[in-house]
């Protein structure tokens, strides 16, 4: 199911599976990329619990195994429709004998609220523990290349950090993280199709709070707000020109050689049962 909001401005389609951005238009201006399967089927999926590939898309919990698919579980699930006014909609996903005993098996409710902004959106995530538990989570929304003009090729981009920056770059390569040393030593990167088809950008220890995309060939551009989170993940498909570039802010990102057991993973964050983490990031067009 579909939920439209709007306000004078902008509108917003979310669908209720992933609880996912379908659609974002601004002055009608398409922003948001537009799931061709040829190159990717999604838009902008969240990220839970898991963020990365893990080892045969497995993880453990003490003695037990569970399945983890790539990037988590909850952007295949059906969220239930909380409530929703003109210009928000907020969605709840709770665990269910199927996630306690396919994947995931803690008590959790993630509770995702979109409200839109003047010039933008804010995604807001609040996950509340029903049992100690470890997660981790994060945002994949893909922003369309062509709103500077159709076909506006991905080398006439570049992503503009807020301060200066000294960051090593990795890259999963067949599930494992090859690193690159050094990768940002300034407060840009100019972007290139020979960089993204090595695979995402992952940068761990930001220092800035908000990366904006824009281009050399038009006056139209993202910008990311972090918020708590300092890792932050550029990404588009690998060897087919597809004309998206994803924003992801997120609290990690990990691979296949990382500890398979959920609680010793260095990449996971554990809540203690009663406890709550919120996330608020604000994605700005123009």
């Amino acid at each position: 199911m579909n939920i439209t909001i709007s306000n004078e401005k902008i509108e917003m389609i979310i669908s209720t599976l992933g609880a996912e951005p379908q659609s974002l238009k601004f002055e009608g201006r398409e922003y948001l990329w537009q799931g061709d399967k040829e190159y990717w089927f999604r838009r902008a999926p969240l990220l839970f619990p898991m963020i990365g590939p893990t080892l045969n898309d497995k993880i453990w919990v003490g003695e037990k195994e569970y399945s983890m698919p790539n990037n988590g579980f909850a952007r295949d699930t059906e969220f239930t429709l909380l409530d929703k006014g003109k210009d928000w909609a907020e969605f709840r996903l709770e665990d269910s004998e199927k996630t306690r005993t396919e994947y995931y098996p803690y008590g959790f409710i993630l509770t995702v609220r979109y409200t839109l902004l003047e010039n933008g959106y804010n995604a807001r995530a609040e996950i509340d523990a029903k049992d100690d538990l470890y997660y981790t989570f994060g945002w994949h929304p893909a922003f369309s290349l062509d709103i500077n003009g159709k076909g506006c090729d991905l080398e006439t981009y570049t992503a503009s950090f807020e301060l200066e920056e000294h960051l090593d770059r990795k890259y999963a390569k067949d599930g494992v993280f090859v690193f690159e040393k050094d990768f940002l030593t300034g407060d840009s990167i100019d972007l290139k199709r020979s960089e993204t088809d090595k695979g995402p950008i992952v940068l761990d220890n930001v220092k800035s709070r908000e990366v904006t995309l824009t281009s050399s060939a038009g006056e139209h551009g993202v910008t990311a707000c972090l918020g708590d989170m300092t890792t932050f993940t550029l990404w588009t498909t690998l060897n087919k020109h597809a004309q998206f570039l994803c924003l992801e802010p997120m609290l990690s990102f990990g691979d296949t050689k990382r500890e398979k057991n959920i609680e010793k993973m260095k990449e996971t964050r554990k809540l203690k049962k009663g406890e709550k983490a919120v996330y608020s990031n604000d994605f700005l067009v123009f």
